[in-house]
């Protein structure tokens, strides 16, 4: 991931999806994603970050573990933080009411 982010200057909220391509669980949660890719990107942009890849975004989002989402409003505050494999009705719970509380 070579791009520049400003996330103090966002668009659109972003879903933050931390892996590894040696993580299981990992591979497990980017199922999930890539099922309901289309309705996250109906509502926020999805950003997939490599650990390996993606030193800097890791370190600043303290990232320690994967799978990790970090969901981030508008204003580039995290909303949601997830570790571990999870639903699709959480992810789309969170997803469907950032920046709208």
């Amino acid at each position: 991931m070579e791009e520049f982010i400003d996330f103090d200057n966002l668009k659109r909220p972003v879903l933050v999806q931390f892996y590894a391509d040696w993580c299981s669980p990992c591979k497990t949660l980017s199922g999930i994603i890539d099922h309901i890719e289309a309705d996250i990107e109906a509502e926020v942009d999805l950003i997939r970050a490599d650990i390996d890849q993606a030193k800097e975004l890791k370190e600043e989002f303290f990232v320690r573990s994967v799978p990790t989402m970090i969901l981030l409003n508008k204003q580039g505050d995290i909303y949601w933080r997830q570790t571990g494999v999870v639903s699709p009705e959480e992810i789309m719970k969170h997803v469907w009411n950032v920046d709208k509380e």
